[in-house]
């Protein structure tokens, strides 16, 4: 008994049926735990042998098809992961096709724009309108994460697009929207919206803004970083629902700043926020360094970055900025 313990690696493919005659409970019991079937001492029957090793073939037969079937399992497991993971990055790559690969080049403004989804996919969007002189810069942000934003983002793309394109005023515009995105998307859902209208020819900007963080206006003159509020709900949450407009004159290096909640709302291992006074921080830093609109992003982002440290990305981060 003592000989044949402890078993080895290769005799555990082996089924073993232990025939002794110095044996006890006890180092039956030591047997089983060191891995053989069965315990048999002597004298014995052979109609005892045989019945012994005709269970232990059926233990063997099960096991094998269990083997099997774990093997196949195992299979189609890694197969459906393949496959969603195929799905989620043509997700992917729709949504990231709804927002610009380039900033339009337009004499006067210096643009730039970015969206990092924290999942495959998520509830972040961004784009620039251009027509009749006037430039539209939109961002929105959908309640939720993953496919459960996605989808709406591709909805609410499209009633954008329609709706932006028949030139009616930033209120009928945010009006007609509410009530398309009430009529089409559940109670649970809603959208977070901001939209920033610049006029080319005399630098006025209009904008609204229904949920998302305020977008943040820096005034070269004096290097005053202003929070441009309007008070509205989210689209989709009420019927009615007034949508104030704020106009500002823009200067020559003044800056547009829009960031989704993301950014604000990043998290460190103590489990606090990068908050909105850091962002306004990071703003103004590099207004006083005089970066472009994309180097602005950059040193947004990584800011975020150092403050999260290790931490994952807990939400879509998105920012756009003008600078005249």
């Amino acid at each position: 008994l003592h000989d044949a313990l402890p078993i080895s690696e290769k005799q555990l493919n082996t089924t073993i049926i232990m025939i002794t005659a110095n044996g006890t409970i006890q180092k039956a019991v030591l047997a089983m735990q060191e891995g053989a079937f069965d315990f048999l001492l002597k004298p014995f029957q052979p109609r005892d042998v045989e019945r012994r090793v005709d269970r232990a073939l059926v233990q063997v037969r099960l096991e094998r098809e269990n083997k099997r079937l774990l093997a196949e399992l195992a299979e189609a497991k890694e197969q459906l992961i393949a496959e969603m993971q195929s799905e989620l990055q043509v997700a992917h790559d729709i949504q990231m096709g709804l927002m610009p690969k380039e900033s339009p080049q337009i004499e006067g403004l210096d643009l730039s724009g970015r969206c990092i989804p924290a999942k495959q996919v998520g509830g972040d969007f961004f784009q620039y309108f251009y027509q009749s002189g006037k430039l539209a810069l939109t961002m929105a942000d959908v309640s939720g994460h993953g496919m459960a934003a996605a989808i709406p983002v591709v909805l609410f793309n499209g009633a954008l697009e329609c709706q932006i394109y028949r030139g009616e005023s930033i209120q009928t515009l945010f009006s007609e929207l509410n009530r398309t995105l009430l009529r089409v998307l559940d109670d649970r859902t809603f959208v977070c919206f901001t939209m920033g209208e610049i006029d080319l020819g005399t630098r006025k900007l209009r904008l609204s803004n229904s949920g998302c963080p305020s977008p943040y206006y820096v005034r070269s003159s004096t290097g005053e970083v202003v929070e441009l509020e309007t008070d509205a709900y989210p689209l989709g949450v009420c019927a009615e629902t007034d949508y104030e407009v704020r106009e500002v004159q823009l200067q020559t290096d003044d800056y547009v700043v829009f960031c989704s909640d993301g950014i604000a709302e990043a998290e460190n291992a103590a489990g606090e926020q990068f908050g909105y006074e850091c962002t306004e921080r990071a703003i103004r830093q590099a207004c006083v360094e005089g970066l472009s609109a994309e180097a602005m992003i950059d040193h947004i982002l990584e800011a975020v970055a150092a403050f999260s440290g290790d931490m994952p990305q807990g939400d879509d981060m998105t920012c756009v900025v003008v600078r005249v």
